[in-house]
């Protein structure tokens, strides 16, 4: 292990570090210093992927490793085309609704199934970029 030491008068950037999940989730006092160390033998092709999955998750490698140690959930984060997709998605279905409801205050059932159809769309385009289940509700609409 290298030697590290702080000066009487650390700077700020010195004493920066990402809180942990656990400080974050209140699980222990941000206070408190881990003190016991585990080592671990890894191939090459091991580290790199732990590193990778630890990125990937936004958490350092020891953390990724308590994590999956102590059987915690950590998912990736999804990238920021992902989330550019979903906002802009979530503003045109914001935009949808509105039609929606003039639809049904002009009693103009063409347009409000053309609507309907179109939210299932976004619908069906978010759950596609995040990977979630999303129940198909044109069929719903189209047989009223």
């Amino acid at each position: 292990m290298s030697d590290f030491r702080l000066s009487p008068t650390p700077s700020v950037q010195s004493l920066t570090m990402p809180l942990s999940p656990a400080v974050k989730q209140g699980m222990v006092s941000n206070s408190i210093k881990r003190t016991k160390s585990i080592k671990v033998y890894l191939f090459e092709q091991e580290k790199t992927t732990i590193e990778e999955k630890a990125i990937a998750t936004g958490v350092t490698a020891s953390e990724y490793l308590r994590s999956c140690g102590l059987r915690r959930v950590l998912t990736a984060k999804p990238s920021a085309d992902l989330i550019t997709i979903r906002a802009t998605a979530g503003n045109l279905k914001s935009e949808l609704m509105m039609l929606s409801h003039l639809a049904k205050e002009t009693n103009n059932q063409q347009i409000l199934d053309t609507v309907n159809n179109a939210i299932a769309l976004v619908d069906q385009t978010i759950a596609a970029a995040f990977n979630l289940d999303v129940p198909d509700k044109s069929a719903s609409s189209q047989d009223k």
